[in-house]
Order: C-alpha cells, then structure tokens, then sequence
C-alpha cells in the first residue's frame, strides 16, 4: 500500500510540475515532460506490469488537459511504458546509457504515435517539435534514471503486486 500510495504521490507531483513549473525553463516553447521521463524511468526499472498501470495513469493525468481526445495519453503511455519494461527486462539496469536513450527515443515514438492517431481521427498538429522534446527528456533523464533505480531499490518499494 506505501508503494501505491509514494507511486500516486509522485505521478502527481511530477504531472503538476509538468504543468507549472516546466513551462518557465522551455526554451522555444518546448520544455521536457518530468512525468513521461518519470514513468520511462520507472518501467525500466521495474518492468512492464508496474510500468503498465503508471503509465496508464500518468496519462489519465495528462489527459485532462489534452483537450482533442481523452484516453489518448493513456493509451499511449501504456504502450510506451511497456516498450520501456521489456527493455529493462534485457539490460543491465545499473547502468543509465540505455534508459536515457530509451527516454529519448520512447518520447519521439510517443509524440509520433500521438500525431498518427490524431491525424487517423481528423486532427492535424505538427511533427516539428517532437524531436526537440525528446533530446530535452533525454537530458531530464540523464539527471533522473539514477534517482529513480535507487528508489526502486528501496525495501517497500520492493513488494511485488499480489492478485
């Protein structure tokens, strides 16, 4: 329960920074999502099922304020924290080379696949900065991943989830 409630907590805190904080340091109107490198950096080291559920909830978050459709985030953020636990799953996760390029590279993917579904649904919105955003997550999780896995190291966060 401490680990559902400290995973919540910070989903919020990072989704609220997001949203406050984060658009004071962009730089050309592109900041960094701390909530996406967050669940990035988690999934990779935990795994796809935990990073499943955060990533569905971190982007039930971001849904509120996306105004073009709701569950998109979600959908996209699950797929994307799956991708990032089966890379954990097959690297050693000590070292940080490879969650930081997965965060660049699963912040690319997912705002591509935000524009396909967008375009598919009648939406059109520019490819422009998507690969900006990522370079920028990637430095977030530079500073990040390593906080992260030792969190994830932690006694209570170490209780697997019993079904």
């Amino acid at each position: 329960m401490k680990k559902v409630l400290i995973l919540f907590l910070l989903s919020i805190i990072f989704f609220i920074m997001d949203n406050v904080l984060m658009p004071f340091f962009s730089i050309k109107t592109i900041y960094p999502s701390l909530l996406l490198t967050f669940m990035v950096c988690y999934s990779v080291a935990n795994g796809k099922w935990e990073g499943l559920w955060l990533g569905v909830f971190g982007g039930m978050l971001q849904d509120i304020y996306f105004i073009n459709g709701f569950g998109l985030n979600a959908l996209t953020n699950m797929i994307i924290c799956i991708i990032a636990g089966v890379i954990g799953d097959n690297i050693f996760k000590e070292k940080s080379l490879i969650p930081v390029a997965s965060c660049f590279a699963l912040s690319v993917f997912k705002g591509v696949l935000l524009i396909l579904i967008l375009y598919l649904c009648g939406i059109h919105s520019s490819l422009s900065d998507i690969f900006f955003t990522g370079i920028y997550n990637m430095i977030i999780g530079v500073i990040m991943y390593k906080k992260v896995y030792r969190f994830c190291q932690k006694d209570y966060m170490q209780i697997r989830w019993k079904f």
